[in-house]
């Protein structure tokens, strides 16, 4: 098996870091988000972006992914 590093990221507003972590933690937890793209990186630095939703028609992720070399 091989090693990834996958990051989601999202810009929020908030009060202040704890509050943006805490907005953020509860979007990932929310069974109806739409937060399904990352970008997701291998061991030999090559990375590419992931959506798992591009109809936006399945928000668990279990759609048709969408696989683009960043």
């Amino acid at each position: 098996m091989q090693e990834y590093t996958v990051t989601w990221s999202i810009d929020l507003d908030a009060d202040d870091p704890v509050h943006a972590a805490r907005l953020a933690l509860a979007i990932q937890r929310n069974p109806a988000s739409w937060a399904t793209v990352f970008t997701v990186q291998d061991d030999a630095q090559q990375t590419v972006t992931v959506d798992l939703d591009p109809e936006h028609l399945d928000p668990s992720g279990g759609g048709a992914p969408h696989v683009l070399a960043a």
